[in-house]
């Protein structure tokens, strides 16, 4: 990862309370990552399949089952609109 996104995002985050530089406390810290999880974690809670959210994510398609299965580009469209509402996304 680009260390300037980095040192942005923190320097951002610690101005508005949510980062924590000096704090042994990983719940403390923001990260770039941190965006990635929560989205991850609400859509999955939200009841987007499995295989969706790897798609959005764009994670390597490893299994071989993943080779095979097509994703419908508007199916997956439908289904994360359908989940924004859900997350509190507006």
């Amino acid at each position: 990862m680009d260390n300037g996104v980095y040192l942005a995002l923190t320097k951002h985050a610690a101005r508005a309370g949510l980062h924590d530089e000096e704090s042994q406390r990983l719940e403390d810290h923001f990260t770039p990552n941190c965006p990635h999880h929560w989205s991850t974690t609400y859509l999955l809670r939200n009841g987007m399949p499995r295989e969706m959210v790897k798609e959005l994510k764009g994670d390597a398609r490893k299994d071989a089952i993943d080779i095979y299965n097509h994703i419908d580009e508007e199916q997956l469209r439908r289904l994360y609109l359908a989940s924004i509402p859900k997350i509190g996304i507006n």
